[in-house]
């Protein structure tokens, strides 16, 4: 997608960047993205990573396999982003994913030319990749980042700064950070990601990527079908009306909402790590969504697969016209074939569903596209 995604997002991705300047040293930009993958780098006024961190799990799994610094912190971001997209956090098939962006560089004007120029390239960005995504305001969504402001009379850049410190260290305090100038505040940030980047290669990067590789494959033939789209210029940009409006409205929920859809993702990367694939799958499905408009009504629809090799199909589903109402209840056995799930029913006619952690979907006769949700274990 422009070389799989020249920059870019919750499904959710929060950008913020501040900047501070002294007549002894060069300037610092510090920025910050998350998308629930979290991380934050500080550049110089080469426009190069001086340091960068991984703020959670989720971080640590996109950036798994990158080294981001001395480079140019654009294509850095790229690197990010492409990655983020690869593994899902980022997701193609959605239209609410989100980028928040935030700006600071003293009291002048260069933080809010700097933030509308970052958000033009993000907007630039979604459309050539045809990706279904808003852009706020960090200062919008964030009650932490207000109440600093309100509570010391500081910009939202500064206040976002001193929010970076605070979460560097248990140790660091609110006071500390007042009493420091923002040059200081990133000469610390600096060591702690020299720090934290050192712990996270010798202790967890191995695994991380692991884990990215798993939700790589699990994904790749969705993603390299929508880059063709995309490079063929018939990509259709995703409609996100009311999208924003939804995220100022309740961006907490929907940021949770998010993180729970990726969690799973990860939590079936790890069963297919361990070879548990098969105890991850085994429970109940019931249908959640399609891709398009069904033909017919879905009273109920379900898979239950049990621990046995064998599953249950059963739906009532109700046509408009002649055909009238259609009820299933069928049988058979399941298996994990090259990563899909395949039902060979007693009939011997099979079904191969995508596996997408704890959702399965499969493409009916129609190209739609039905998705369905686990409800239940089997000893739940």
């Amino acid at each position: 997608m422009k070389k799989l995604m020249t920059l870019g997002l919750m499904m959710i991705a929060l950008i913020s960047m501040a900047a501070c300047t002294s007549d002894d040293t060069e300037d610092y930009t510090y920025l910050s993205v998350d998308i629930n993958p979290a991380m934050e780098m500080i550049i110089n006024q080469e426009q190069k990573v001086v340091s960068y961190t991984l703020k959670n799990e989720a971080a640590e799994i996109v950036a798994a396999g990158l080294n981001l610094e001395s480079m140019n912190y654009e294509e850095a971001l790229h690197l990010y982003l492409n990655a983020a997209v690869q593994t899902g956090y980022i997701d193609i098939d959605r239209n609410d994913n989100a980028v928040a962006i935030q700006a600071y560089q003293g009291e002048d004007e260069t933080g809010s030319q700097f933030q509308l120029e970052v958000q033009n390239k993000l907007q630039t960005y979604f459309q050539e990749n045809a990706l279904g995504a808003v852009i706020l305001y960090q200062g919008e969504v964030s009650e932490s980042l207000q109440a600093l402001v309100d509570d010391y009379d500081i910009s939202l850049g500064y206040a976002k700064l001193i929010e970076a410190y605070l979460g560097a260290d248990e140790s660091n305090t609110l006071e500390d950070a007042l009493a420091l100038t923002p040059k200081e505040i990133i000469d610390t940030l600096v060591i702690e990601h020299e720090a934290s980047m050192l712990s996270y290669r010798n202790q967890r990067q191995v695994e991380a990527q692991n884990v990215k590789d798993e939700m790589e494959e699990a994904l790749r033939s969705r993603v390299e079908a929508h880059q063709a789209l995309v490079d063929g210029g018939s990509a259709v940009q995703p409609d996100t009306t009311g999208v924003k409006a939804a995220y100022l409205n309740n961006y907490e929920g929907l940021k949770a909402e998010f993180t729970i859809r990726n969690q799973e993702r990860v939590e079936y990367a790890y069963a297919c790590m361990n070879g548990e694939v098969a105890e991850y799958l085994v429970g109940t499905y019931e249908y959640l969504s399609s891709s398009d408009i069904l033909e017919y009504t879905v009273t109920h629809y379900t898979f239950t697969l049990n621990d046995d090799d064998t599953y249950e199909e059963s739906f009532e589903i109700t046509y408009s016209d002649e055909r009238g109402t259609v009820i299933l209840d069928e049988t058979g056995f399941w298996e994990v074939v090259s990563g899909e799930l395949v039902l060979t029913s007693d009939s011997e006619a099979t079904k191969t569903l995508t596996i997408q952690g704890s959702k399965i979907c499969f493409e009916n006769e129609d190209l739609i596209i039905l998705t369905f949700k686990k409800i239940a274990s089997q000893n739940s």
